[in-house]
C-alpha cells in the first residue's frame, strides 16, 4: 500500500512538474511576444528624437507599386528642420488637416464623433477624423490595411509619439514626410518645384494652395486655378486661418451645423493610401524639368542641435 501510494504521488509530482515547466514556456513566449509588441513601437518612436528616417514605410510602398507597374520614377525629398519652414506653411497645414493640433493628446474625440455621425448619416465610410500625429503614424510605420489591429497600432504610436517627441517635433516630422505630389514628399521637394524657392520664403498664398494639396497630393496641383476642389480646400482653410486669429469668432461659430460639418473637413484622414496614389498616376510623370534633391542617394539625417 505505501509503495503505491509513493507511485501515485510520484507521478502527480512529474504531472505538475511537468505542467509547471509547459505554462512557463508559454509565459515566457507570451511576455516576449508582448515586449515585442511594446518595445518595437517603442525603440522606434524614441529613435526619432535623434534621428530623421530616410523614407517611410508609405514611401517605401509607395516605390514598390511602382515598381510592380514597371515604373521607375524617382521620388524627391529633401529634409529640412522646422525653422526653415515658413510659419505660414505649418499655420496653414494645421489650419487644413488638424484645426486643434495644439490642443488635443493626438487624437480629437470631438471629430472623431462628428465623423462617426456623418457617416451613419450617409450609411458610408466618407469621413475620417485622424490628427497629424495619426496620419504621421501611418506614413512612418504602418501599412495601409484598414482592419482593428492597424488602428490600435496607430492609436499607440500616437500616444508614444505625443509623449517623446512634442508638437514641434511631430510637425517637423510631418512637414517633411507628407506627400506632396505625385513623386513629391515634404514641403521642401515641393517649394522647389512649384515655386522654385525654399520652404522658408512661402508666401501666404503660396503655403494655404500646398496645404490645400494634401486632401490628394497624388491628384491636386495648387498651381491649377481651375479646379473647384482646391479652391473649396482654400476657402476652408482661408476660414480656419482667421478664426485662430479671431477665437471669440471660432467659439460662435463652432454652435452651428455647418461649422461642425466644416470641422470634420478640416480633420478628415486626407492621407491616401500608396497603392491609391499609384492609381492616380498618368502614364509618364511630368514634374517639371528642375527635380529636387531626390531620397533615392539621400543618406539618414541626424537631427540639428
Amino acid at each position: 500500500m505505501k509503495k503505491k501510494t509513493l507511485f501515485i504521488l510520484h507521478w502527480i509530482s512529474r504531472f505538475l512538474i511537468t505542467y509547471a515547466i509547459l505554462f512557463s514556456l508559454i509565459g515566457t513566449i507570451a511576455l516576449l511576444m508582448a515586449a515585442k509588441t511594446v518595445l518595437a513601437p517603442l525603440l522606434a518612436v524614441k529613435k526619432l528624437q535623434m534621428e530623421n528616417p530616410k523614407e517611410t514605410v508609405f514611401m517605401a510602398v509607395y516605390r514598390e507599386n511602382l515598381l510592380k507597374a514597371g515604373r521607375t520614377d524617382t521620388l524627391f525629398h529633401h529634409y529640412v528642420p522646422l525653422d526653415s519652414i515658413s510659419p505660414l506653411l505649418q499655420e496653414a497645414v494645421i489650419a487644413a488637416e488638424d484645426d486643434d493640433f495644439y490642443l488635443h493628446p493626438g487624437f480629437d474625440v470631438l471629430a472623431m464623433v462628428q465623423a462617426y455621425e456623418y457617416n451613419l448619416t450617409v450609411r458610408k465610410i466618407r469621413r475620417g477624423a485622424s490628427t497629424l500625429t495619426q496620419q504621421l503614424a501611418k506614413n512612418l510605420f504602418l501599412s495601409s490595411e484598414k482592419t482593428f489591429s492597424r488602428k490600435y497600432q496607430e492609436l499607440f504610436y500616437t500616444l508614444l509619439m505625443e509623449h517623446f517627441l512634442g508638437k514641434k517635433r511631430i510637425l517637423e516630422l510631418y512637414l517633411n514626410y507628407a506627400q506632396w505630389g505625385k513623386t513629391l514628399f515634404g514641403v521642401e521637394a515641393a517649394s522647389q518645384f512649384y515655386y522654385k524657392k525654399p520652404a522658408s520664403q512661402l508666401t501666404q498664398q503660396e503655403a494655404v494652395r500646398l496645404a490645400a494639396v494634401l486632401a490628394m497630393p497624388a491628384k491636386l496641383s495648387p498651381l491649377n486655378p481651375e479646379s473647384r476642389f482646391l479652391q473649396q480646400r482654400m476657402t476652408m482653410i482661408w476660414n480656419n486661418l482667421y478664426m485662430h486669429k479671431h477665437p471669440k469668432n471660432r467659439t460662435d461659430s463652432l454652435s452651428s451645423p455647418a461649422a461642425a460639418d466644416s470641422s470634420v473637413n478640416s480633420t478628415a484622414d486626407t492621407v491616401i493610401t500608396a497603392e491609391d496614389s499609384l492609381t492616380l498616376l498618368p502614364e509618364t510623370v511630368d514634374e517639371g524639368e528642375s527635380a529636387p534633391v531626390s531620397s533615392e542617394t539621400a543618406e539618414p539625417d541626424t537631427v540639428r542641435p
